[in-house]
């Protein structure tokens, strides 16, 4: 079968492979390749519309326009368009992140439309580099380039670690709970719900918000019990930057805790659990009377293409770098020719104003990972 070349392939069309394919553009390489299964925006997109964004309007405007190649199509959509709607917002507020994932589909139907993109929807199968070239394979179609980049996304991780203290937990769906239109169909309507929520995280705390107001309004029947091993974060914003901005809470949620997990918390409704000193005896004091677990304990990166360095299936052996965005393979951490990635299972490591060392997730945080990256990307440094 014949094999394709591209001046770069990248997988991934959610914001992480939307601000790494428009550097590329940018850049002036051509012709790219771009590979998804449905080109919707990723999990952003097709999940998450209903959330409040945690970056405000500004930085997200501010992202997009500084890519020459997003700006032209920003100006060659008639308003009113996803980024006009932006634009007509409070700039200095957040927002639903419905109209965040209306503008990274719009872009990326925009890139799609350009002479240097190509696209095939349908999934990586295996991706092999021999004598610095990549040789990339779907189901059906084979190609090669020197640049491969790896915008895979990620998805929440799952636990078993109720098992000893309460096997017969019903465990959420994280997703499905960080939306308040779904939750209440999750659970009972004619028998008190206990819910245990492990994490109190941006996604934790989101479960516990939905809970209660699902609670207060009488729609279920629930109590709450937060599980968490330290307090509450919140970003703080300072003169030269935002102090936990990727670890701390935003916006509404971050207004929420403060104001009902905090400041006049009800506990016929809800409380909270340390995990700090003794997670055994927490668990096993409060799992017991619980009927229903949400895990909120991060996220885990979605399944890789199987990759192979010189005939050998790299494996647990490739390590992601976080300051390069490029990857090592081995015990003597070599790098690996042509392999880049960017989003969400492939953040960048930053230190916030009081050295807080952090992962920047984001799709503002992915364009200005792909601004600064372009330069290394397209001259192999």
């Amino acid at each position: 079968m014949e094999s394709t070349t591209y001046e770069a392939i990248v997988i991934g069309a959610g914001p992480g492979g939307l601000a790494t394919l428009a550097a590329l553009c940018d850049a002036g390489l051509k012709p790219i390749l771009w590979i998804d299964r449905t080109f919707e925006g990723g999990r952003l997109n097709t999940v998450y519309r209903e959330i409040s964004s945690n970056t405000k309007i500004r930085d997200y405007l501010k992202a997009i326009y500084s890519s020459p190649v997003c700006a032209s199509i920003i100006r060659s959509i008639p308003a009113p368009n996803a980024v006009t709607k932006l634009e007509s917002m409070d700039r200095d507020k957040t927002c639903q992140l419905s109209f965040a994932g209306e503008m990274v589909l719009m872009l990326v139907n925009g890139l799609l439309e350009r002479s240097e993109v190509q696209k095939i929807e349908g999934e990586v199968e295996k991706a092999s580099l021999k004598g610095g070239v990549w040789a990339v394979s779907t189901s059906n179609q084979n190609f090669e380039t020197n640049r491969l980049f790896m915008c895979t996304g990620s998805k929440p991780k799952s636990s078993s670690v109720h098992y000893p203290f309460n096997q017969n937990l019903t465990v959420l769906d994280l997703d499905e709970c960080m939306l308040r239109s779904r939750l209440p169909s999750a659970l009972p309507k004619d028998r008190k719900s206990v819910v245990a929520v492990i994490g109190n995280s941006h996604s934790g705390i989101l479960c516990c918000k939905n809970l209660y107001e699902s609670a207060t309004s009488k729609e279920r029947d629930i109590k709450i019990a937060n599980f968490g091993r330290r307090p509450i974060k919140y970003a703080k914003y300072v003169d030269n930057g935002i102090i936990f901005d990727n670890t701390g809470l935003k916006g509404s949620t971050a207004e929420w805790a403060k104001e009902v997990m905090e400041n006049n918390p009800d506990p016929e409704i809800i409380e909270r659990v340390d995990l700090s000193q003794n997670q055994d005896l927490a668990f096993g004091e409060h799992l017991p009377r619980c009927t229903h677990i949400i895990y909120a304990i991060g996220y885990t990166r979605s399944p890789l293409p199987a990759i192979y360095i010189d005939g050998q299936r790299a494996g647990e052996d490739l390590t992601f770098d976080m300051h390069s965005s490029g990857f090592h393979y081995g015990d003597k951490a070599e790098r690996v020719q042509g392999l880049y990635a960017n989003g969400i299972a492939f953040p960048e490591e930053v230190k916030d104003p009081e050295g807080h060392v952090e992962a920047a997730v984001g799709v503002a945080k992915f364009f200005n990972f792909a601004e600064r990256m372009k330069k290394n990307w397209v001259g192999f440094e």
